[in-house]
């Protein structure tokens, strides 16, 4: 009964979609709702049982919940001579049928003004706000944890020959946790990046991109544990590839080299190559996949860890039944190597090391272009040696869920 408006939502959504207007060309607002069950939601352990949440008043979690998102936003796309102008704005209502404490509102926004001056400059600047809640599968608060994202962005693209392309960008990043237990990982970092392409007449390319990050952790301090640092610079180097070699194959490809330096613990400075390979094959005109490899450091939000070595493979088919009907799918495997760790659980256990495999299936349905209804499955399992402390942290976890989306 709780759920009884979106469930007819659902099942009303393309009947009402035949008596929508058209499409606009600019403003393009839309409605969506989706219900999800998922037996884990907070991927614990099977061995743990019940958690006691830090929530002032004791309450225990409940594993597994049923939650209801409701969703309103509108695009906007507006174009003045030669300047763009967008404007993407959503707001959300999730509530939890067991676990009530997590019912939140949040939202994901991006303004930006894709500019043109003459035939050789053009760029876009703008701003993204987001508003989500934290995920639990690294951490051992139970709570609400809302993180808010702040990113002002500018990018600078100069063509001076038909086959040479170049772009320099800048951005700003803040996140900051709602929760006073997790604020100690709140993150800010700045980037900035400068790319140069050649781009031959069959539209492959040849690239070469150098990103430099200065980040920091505002609320930790270095000197408090000689094992996690609060700051840190990222150089990173690469070549990129894009080549379509035949008319079915399509290959896109990095490989670079990428140095970390902290600026206290030197100790747990990172350097190695780095590579994201991908290769898209179309075998029929109602069939694509998609195999992706790759190892990437990437900034890691925990206190006892700054960064992670990730490798991975992944596998995505995906099949147009009908014209309106398809099916999409991704498997995916990966290692996590917490080489930036260093903590007092290396110390007395080794190096944490997470083996992960995960995989989903959707059917999505479009009865009419602007409605469209989706059915979907994910599962996966996190094995963990070494975990800090010898907490358990292998996990296992099923959820499906429905959703509907009408486009006005």
């Amino acid at each position: 009964m709780k759920f009884g408006p979106s469930l007819c939502f659902i099942g009303l959504c393309a009947v009402t979609a035949h008596a929508v207007a058209d499409i606009s060309d600019v403003f393009k607002p839309f409605v969506s709702d989706s219900l999800s069950y998922d037996d884990n939601l907070f991927r614990q352990n099977s061995s743990v049982g019940h958690v006691t949440a830090i929530l002032g008043n004791n309450e225990k979690i409940i594993k597994d919940d049923v939650i209801n998102q409701a969703t309103v936003g509108t695009a906007v796309d507006y174009t003045l001579g030669r300047q763009r102008f967008n404007l993407n704005l959503s707001v959300s209502d999730n509530r939890f049928v067991n676990n009530s404490f997590l019912n939140n509102i949040s939202s994901n926004d991006r303004a930006a003004w894709q500019w043109q001056f003459g035939k050789q400059f053009s760029g876009d600047i703008g701003y993204a706000y987001t508003r989500a809640m934290a995920g639990f599968t690294n951490t051992s608060f139970f709570g609400l944890d809302m993180i808010t994202g702040n990113n002002p962005f500018a990018n600078l693209n100069y063509t001076w020959h038909p086959r040479w392309k170049s772009r320099v960008g800048i951005s700003w990043n803040d996140y900051q946790h709602s929760a006073s237990q997790r604020q100690n990982i709140n993150w800010q970092y700045a980037t900035a990046s400068l790319r140069v392409d050649y781009v031959t007449p069959s539209n492959n390319s040849l690239g070469l991109q150098y990103i430099f990050n200065d980040g920091n952790y505002p609320n930790r301090t270095w000197f408090v544990s000689p094992f996690v640092d609060n700051r840190y610079q990222q150089h990173d180097i690469s070549t990129l590839l894009t080549w379509q070699i035949t008319q079915k194959i399509r290959f896109n490809g990095s490989v670079g080299f990428v140095t970390r330096q902290n600026a206290h613990v030197s100790q747990r400075d990172y350097t190695s190559g780095t590579f994201n390979l991908a290769l898209n094959w179309v075998p029929t005109d109602k069939t694509l996949l998609a195999i992706t490899v790759w190892r990437q450091l990437s900034s890691w939000a925990d206190v006892t860890a700054s960064y992670v070595v990730t490798d991975g493979v992944s596998l995505s088919p995906m099949w147009q039944a009908t014209p309106k009907l398809a099916l999409t799918a991704k498997f995916s495997y990966s290692t996590l190597d917490y080489t930036g760790e260093g903590g007092v659980s290396n110390l007395t256990q080794g190096q944490r090391n997470d083996t992960l495999l995960n995989g989903q299936m959707s059917l999505v349905y479009k009865p009419i272009p602007n409605a469209e209804l989706s059915l979907s499955y994910q599962g996966g399992t996190r094995d963990t040696v070494n975990p800090p402390f010898g907490f358990p942290l292998d996990y296992t976890f099923n959820s499906v869920s429905t959703s509907a989306m009408l486009k006005f």
